[in-house]
């Protein structure tokens, strides 16, 4: 027990000095294993950040902040993906059913805020709050309590996810235009994340939506909640030979990432985000079909 506290702690002084895309959480990896996950994540899923590890015999789960999970070999080999479709977040996940979206966890409308239970349990801190061990008090920035460090647990005693990660909300607090645009549309799909974001197109909510095996689909609404468009990832060599031939012609010297996503806007137009790199410098342009650029960021 004690040697697994100490190589806890020795990791996690080593994850201090990483990047945002290192990973987070403090877990027995190597040093190459830590870089091998870490470069995985960036490659494949530019959008995200790892929130937490946690370490099981030989095998090694990266949690994203959206909830997905990634297991991974001792060296680094991707074995499994979970969209998390079950458990959504834990605190505050919902299912949307044919009649109304309803918590899957306390059986509370949609849109209702849960101010009885902002915590949420085993390991969640309030709202805003840090990773804590036990039941969280819902007070901003203020962990949960108890959450001793255990054997192959995430940091911070039970589940560990960070309530709110940087820019995201409750599942729970969307509007009702939101809430009614995904019960029509999208009925029997878990939300297993939402977040505040800033596109060209100005501040926008994004949702996300899962089946129970698939990887999720991104929703955009614009600041009304009416619906924008959906993104999906997709692999960067499947993008349209305008939108690589654009890439050569004018980011050549840049590393574009494994995938990006494909925008479909309620006119049913289609758009293309690459992610892509330059000495350590991240960069996201979003391209038209014919190969003009909509967006750079």
């Amino acid at each position: 027990m004690k040697r697994t506290i100490f190589l806890l702690l020795t990791f996690s002084a080593f994850l201090a000095s990483c990047s945002n895309e290192d990973l987070a959480g403090g877990a027995s990896v190597s040093e190459s294993t830590s870089a091998s996950i870490t470069a995985y994540v960036a490659d494949n899923y530019p959008a995200t950040s790892i929130i937490s590890t946690m370490v099981n015999g030989s095998t090694v789960t990266a949690t994203l902040n959206t909830g997905e999970e990634l297991s991974f070999t001792s060296n680094g080999t991707l074995i499994a993906y979970s969209n998390n479709y079950s458990a959504g977040l834990n605190a505050d996940s919902i299912i949307i059913t044919d009649s109304t979206a309803m918590d899957s966890i306390h059986n509370d409308s949609i849109g209702k805020p849960r101010h009885d239970d902002l915590g949420g349990k085993g390991g969640h801190g309030g709202h805003g709050g840090k990773m804590g061990g036990g039941h969280g008090n819902g007070k901003p920035e203020q962990p949960g309590q108890g959450g001793n460090l255990g054997d192959n647990t995430h940091m911070g005693g039970n589940h560990g996810h960070e309530r709110h990660f940087k820019n995201e909300i409750a599942v729970d607090s969307l509007s009702s235009e939101i809430n009614t645009y995904l019960s029509e549309n999208y009925s029997g799909f878990a939300v297993i994340h939402a977040e505040i974001d800033t596109i060209c197109q100005g501040i926008v909510t994004e949702v996300m939506v899962c089946l129970t095996t698939t990887e999720p689909v991104k929703l955009v609404f614009d600041a009304a909640g009416a619906f924008l468009m959906k993104a999906e990832r997709i692999h960067f060599t499947d993008v349209p030979e305008e939108v690589s031939a654009a890439l050569k012609a004018y980011y050549s010297t840049y590393k574009v990432k494994n995938r990006g996503e494909l925008y479909t806007w309620a006119d049913g137009s289609l758009q293309y985000k690459v992610f892509m790199s330059i000495n350590s410098r991240r960069k996201s342009v979003t391209f038209n079909a014919d190969g003009t650029v909509a967006c750079e960021k």
